[in-house]
């Protein structure tokens, strides 16, 4: 059949057909995208962003805070599972407890617990009874290097903010200069500063950290380590 040559046969019909094919098309594409899927951190979020208020409607703003300190709002176990699956994303490999994906986070990925701090997003108790503790002391120490390596300084501030002051006097550090013998070998076995860190306390991988005071006329930088 030549239909070139049929009577209802144009190109300005052959033109309309093309475009409402175009359209048709262009519209089921629309209407069943191909997205990729969601992370289950994606997943969470979205859920938590969408999460109905648990304030009153009708409530003043005035009154909104207290009432909705009051009123605890559960999360949903949709979002409890999605949260979980993040922790085995990495079958195998050592993960952070949950909590520590939305903590602030250093350079290497280590919680900055002073800053969780400071920026609001905890605030630990002095004691489980409530009571007050001493407040934080702001003085240094430091620990004399050999060599031409920059001195060690032990900041007493951030560490107080956390910790009282028997978590590590007498039984860590005798409180007497010159009868602690501190060595990397020591710390890297779990004592003195080891207790923590590298446990739950930043790593010991980026040695300007601590190594923060040059001896007098140096500028010597130590070079991170990598990974």
């Amino acid at each position: 059949m030549d239909l070139m040559g049929h009577p209802y046969f144009s190109h300005r019909r052959l033109f309309g057909i093309l475009l409402v094919i175009s359209l048709s098309a262009l519209t089921a594409i629309s209407c069943n995208p191909k997205t990729r899927a969601k992370s289950p951190l994606e997943i969470a979020m979205e859920a938590t962003r969408t999460a109905p208020s648990s304030v009153p409607q009708g409530v003043p703003p005035t009154l909104q805070a207290p009432l909705a300190q009051e009123v605890k709002e559960e999360i949903p176990e949709d979002v409890i599972d999605a949260l979980a699956e993040i922790l085995l994303e990495s079958e195998g490999e050592e993960s952070h407890p949950l909590p520590f994906y939305f903590l602030p986070q250093n350079e290497h990925g280590d919680v900055d617990w002073v800053s969780s701090i400071e920026l609001g997003v905890i605030d630990p108790l002095d004691d489980l009874d409530g009571k007050k503790g001493m407040p934080p002391m702001d003085f240094n120490v430091v620990f004399k290097v050999k060599g031409d390596l920059p001195d060690v300084v032990y900041p007493h501030y951030p560490h107080t903010l956390w910790l009282d002051c028997k978590n590590c006097h007498p039984s860590i550090f005798i409180m007497r200069a010159g009868v602690n013998k501190v060595t990397m070998d020591a710390i890297a076995k779990g004592e003195f500063c080891g207790r923590c860190h590298g446990k739950v306390a930043f790593t010991l991988s980026d040695c300007n950290r601590c190594h923060s005071r040059p001896k007098p006329g140096k500028s010597l930088i130590i070079p991170r380590a990598r990974g």
